[in-house]
């Protein structure tokens, strides 16, 4: 049986808004705008953010369990809501696997600020970040700001979730109330032995976490929901080899890891919290890895011991390689494509999915050398998050 919930938005002319939300099982299944005359005087910071810039909206319309007519939020709530504010915006529905990548490398603005509302999952984002105009001379003075808003529409949604924007309709009723502030936030970038490069903000990962979001991409998971997962990851754990040697930069020796991760923000799911370290919004990776020499039941118990985590808790020791990194460092993968299989060098970075075999100079012997630098001045724009005030 599906559940409704009213959640107030804001009040105007008379009229007080809210969203009614119609959810079975935590999916949402609609979206609806209601309003009720009021005395209440109207409660929308018109001196805030939002009304002095310019506005995107960014529709990722397969993100998640994609939009139906009913549950579509950028037409039933915000494009009513601008309406009825004149604000003017920009909506941009994904209409191809490039949409993002296009918008972004056309990217320009002449506003000192441009809000930029993600109905997106993570790798949205990463997309868009990754193509913007970069080439910058240095320093803010002068940039102008782009601020991000992540909607949680996407499977994981770490970067929201770890953002505490836990609810679109609350993040959306915050913007504009003024109660969320922009905020910098850390970037990494990932450069391998042929000069490709990737930008990050959330993980990049080699072993079992990677393995499974490739696993998962073959046709025969098409037609499953969440169970996927239980069924790539147990497929992963009786038949891949999960014996990974990597040089890390924290030990003068070799490390044998079945899982490896660096991880900017504690959450990868909304109840899942494998980094309880982390902060997305300070400039710090963390290391995670789990030791090769974990029998099965050990391994699985350390993986799923991240739905148990509390925020600050050590997680390092018994098995568990868990340290923080504030520069510039490097990894190497030091299996072979001789002595290993493919999925030896399976690479996860944000969603984007990618091969350590495929990131070769042509013709050059095999080189497992990754860069990881902490950048500190990515793109021509001052890029920000909107996080919660408070």
């Amino acid at each position: 049986m599906s559940q409704k919930t009213s959640i107030p938005l804001f009040s105007v002319a008379g009229k007080q808004y809210r969203v009614v939300v119609e959810a079975r099982d935590d999916r949402v299944l609609s979206y609806n705008l209601e309003s009720d005359s009021t005395a209440v005087s109207d409660d929308v910071d018109k001196n805030g953010l939002l009304f002095g810039a310019d506005i995107v909206v960014l529709d990722s319309v397969n993100s998640g369990t994609g939009r139906t007519k009913l549950g579509d939020f950028c037409r039933n709530i915000i494009e009513p809501v601008f309406k009825e504010l004149h604000l003017e915006s920009r909506t941009i529905r994904t209409q191809s696997p490039d949409s993002v990548t296009q918008l972004a490398r056309t990217f320009k603005t002449t506003a000192k600020t441009t809000i930029v509302l993600f109905l997106s999952g993570d790798t949205t984002i990463s997309e868009f970040l990754n193509n913007l105009p970069q080439g910058s001379a240095g320093g803010l003075t002068g940039k102008s700001s782009v601020v991000l808003l992540p909607l949680p529409f996407g499977s994981g949604n770490a970067w929201a979730t770890s953002l505490q924007i836990l609810c679109p309709v609350t993040a959306f009723r915050n913007l504009l109330h003024n109660n969320l502030k922009p905020t910098r936030f850390p970037l990494y970038r990932a450069t391998f032995p042929n000069s490709y490069e990737i930008v990050f903000f959330i993980i990049f990962s080699v072993g079992f976490h990677a393995n499974l979001l490739h696993l998962c991409q073959e046709p025969r998971f098409d037609n499953l929901g969440v169970e996927k997962f239980q069924l790539a990851a147990q497929e992963i754990l009786d038949t891949y080899r999960l014996d990974y040697s990597f040089h890390i930069p924290t030990k003068t020796t070799p490390v044998q890891l079945a899982y490896f991760a660096l991880i900017n923000t504690p959450n990868l799911e909304k109840t899942y919290k494998p980094s309880p370290m982390s902060d997305p919004l300070k400039q710090q990776l963390h290391l995670l890895g789990y030791s090769a020499t974990l029998k099965q039941p050990d391994l699985v118990a350390r993986i799923m011991k991240g739905y148990e985590n509390k925020t600050g808790d050590d997680i390092s020791g018994d098995g568990v390689l868990y340290e923080a990194l504030e520069s510039d460092f490097s990894i190497t993968l030091r299996d072979t494509p001789e002595s290993s299989s493919r999925t030896a060098f399976d690479i996860c970075c944000d969603g984007h999915l990618l091969n350590m075999l495929q990131l070769q100079v042509k013709g050059a012997p095999f080189d497992g050398k990754i860069s990881i630098k902490f950048i500190n001045d990515y793109s021509d724009l001052d890029l920000q998050v909107l996080v919660p005030s408070s």
